[in-house]
């Protein structure tokens, strides 16, 4: 009685008449059971309602009036899929220990693009999903490589993860400085989502660089380095250093210990300079790190009651910092010991003038020293770490500023954009820190006229090429703050500037005024600073969207019918 009751159950269900199998499943058990076959034809009758044909109806009519019902079915699929797919369950229906089941109804997912982007988008959520590697090693098997290059995850089939992170390195080397870091994160992505795949991508990087010579690998596998020590695998991470690297041991014991201290022990030191000052000193790329330079670099230049250097310390630490910027392995063996003891004095002699002006008070006398040390590079790294901590940790400004005259460390951050170019990214950050900084014992409107002096550092950067970055830093950070600095910045910038201005440089300077577009219509006269940025957006050259023309419109319409405070 109870199977009877429970195939009259499953015939009960809506529609039950159109599910697949319904004779052999519910039909064939309920006679068996005992049920008569008018009871049966009773049932399956009394369960149809209609819905496949009522939804068909429907989507027919939706049709008519341009409705695209396919694509909306689609979609749908789509986002079930991506809220509830459960990757142990499909891979314990569809994967066994022999492999992946016969899945003929894959070729057709396969061929599908709509199906394929699902796919590629699952796989993006659940990398080590089984079934998912499966359907893409066989989308890279069908003709879609390409695609299949694209994405930025991570694969459990070689083949696969090959295309990935070969198509990543390839579209990294291909930007500027300025984007590249945009793409890092996806490297990462790509590399270090397991061990293995961080120790396939650091052999490959390795072998590229020595290949072609080329910094950019050396670089990204620094980059990888620190993804990866974050993620816990740091233990990998030092013994792949040293292996790949063919660094000596205690060379490579020194370095870690020197990396995890605020305070590098004399001996570590001692270990590092001895190396480089042997007859045959390692490769330089062991010591040319970013963050170990900037490490030395501070302790170095960078006051801190809580370090203390002894004299020979000091010049050890010059030497291996002039050694790492400096060193050039094309160079005559004469040349190398020269230019290495040109940057080693030119360390030192900026060394003492900066430790003995902590508070910038003989900031003039030391004027001399230092513009002469700017020329190379990693002294005015130097100076730029000096900076930072003279506007942010000392009582400078509160000091010395006056609100006529332009303050010495803005000149020298100018000066070192301008030499520079790949510094500029560090300049910016200062000018950030410091904008953002709370100075202390200032009248307002003092303080305002220094915030503005900060805003013209970063006009001087766009008047230099360095646009974008800018204009990201003014969106994020001045949101916030006094609208009259960012009409200060938007004043100068479109005052410096004539057309044609490009898509970005539009669309930044938009994004930044259209959520104060109220606030910036009560300026007097500022109608007439965008007007050209307004002519040239809404002409046919300008090739702007229709939207960031009604933003533009939008943004004149308020400045122009605000009426005017007397």
């Amino acid at each position: 009685m109870d199977a009877l009751k429970h195939v009259n159950l499953h015939q009960s269900i809506k529609d039950a008449i159109l599910q697949p199998g319904i004779y052999s499943t519910a039909v064939a058990p309920f006679i068996d059971c005992g049920g008569t076959q008018s009871d049966a034809t009773r049932l399956l009758s009394e369960s149809y309602v209609g819905i496949p044909s009522m939804v068909k109806a429907a989507a027919d009519s939706a049709e008519l009036i341009g409705v695209n019902c396919q694509t909306i079915l689609r979609d749908t699929i789509k986002q079930i899929l991506l809220e509830n797919f459960d990757p142990e369950r499909v891979d314990a229906t569809l994967v066994t220990a022999e492999g992946p089941a016969p899945m003929p109804w894959l070729d057709t997912l396969v061929e599908d693009a709509h199906w394929r982007r699902t796919i590629y988008d699952l796989l993006d959520k659940y990398p080590r999903c089984e079934f998912l590697n499966v359907a893409v090693m066989r989308m890279a098997e069908s003709g879609y490589k390409d695609e299949v290059a694209r994405l930025r995850t991570s694969s459990n089939y070689v083949k696969v993860y090959s295309l990935i992170l070969g198509d990543t390195i390839s579209e990294i080397i291909k930007k500027d400085d300025i984007n590249v870091d945009e793409s890092i994160s996806d490297l990462v992505r790509v590399c270090c989502e397991q061990e293995h795949f961080y120790l396939y991508a650091q052999v490959l990087l390795r072998r590229l660089y020595e290949d072609f010579d080329s910094p950019s690998f050396a670089r990204l596998s620094k980059e990888l380095e620190k993804a990866a020590t974050a993620r816990g695998y740091g233990e990998l991470v030092d013994i792949l250093r040293t292996c790949a690297n063919d660094i000596p041991p205690l060379l490579a014991s020194a370095l870690k210990s020197i990396r995890s201290s605020s305070q590098p022990s004399p001996a570590d030191l001692f270990t590092v300079y001895d190396e480089y000052k042997s007859k045959n000193p390692p490769n330089v790329i062991h010591i040319r790190e970013y963050e170990l330079i900037i490490q030395l670099l501070k302790l170095l230049f960078v006051p801190n009651p809580a370090v203390h250097l002894r004299p020979e310390l000091v010049d050890k630490m010059i030497y291996i910092v002039s050694y790492a910027t400096v060193f050039n392995p094309t160079r005559p063996p004469e040349d190398q010991t020269m230019a290495i003891q040109d940057a080693c004095n030119t360390l030192q002699s900026l060394q003492k003038e900066l430790r003995s002006n902590q508070t910038g008070g003989d900031f003039t006398q030391s004027m001399g020293t230092i513009l002469e040390s700017l020329s190379l590079p990693v002294a005015s790294m130097a100076v730029l770490l000096w900076i930072e901590y003279l506007s942010t940790k000392t009582p400078y400004y509160e000091t010395y500023y006056r609100s006529a005259d332009i303050p010495l460390p803005h000149h020298l951050l100018d000066e070192i954009a301008y030499q520079h170019p790949l510094q500029r990214p560090q300049v910016l950050q200062v000018i950030e820190h410091c904008l953002s900084h709370s100075y202390e014992n200032f009248a307002p409107e003092i303080l305002q006229t220094l915030q503005k002096r900060w805003i013209e550092r970063l006009v001087y950067l766009v008047q230099l090429q360095y646009t974008i970055p800018v204009f990201k830093l003014v969106k994020r950070t001045l949101s916030d703050a006094d609208y009259s600095l960012t009409v200060h910045f938007i004043t100068l910038v479109l005052e410096s500037a004539d057309p044609p201005y490009s898509i970005e440089f539009i669309e930044n300077t938009v994004d930044i005024l259209y959520p104060i577009a109220d606030t910036v219509s009560i300026v007097k006269g500022f109608d007439s600073v965008l007007q050209k940025l307004a002519d040239y957006t809404l002409s046919d050259t300008a090739n702007a969207s229709n939207e960031l023309k009604d933003r533009v419109s939008f943004i004149m319409h308020k400045c122009r019918s605000r009426k005017r405070p007397m």
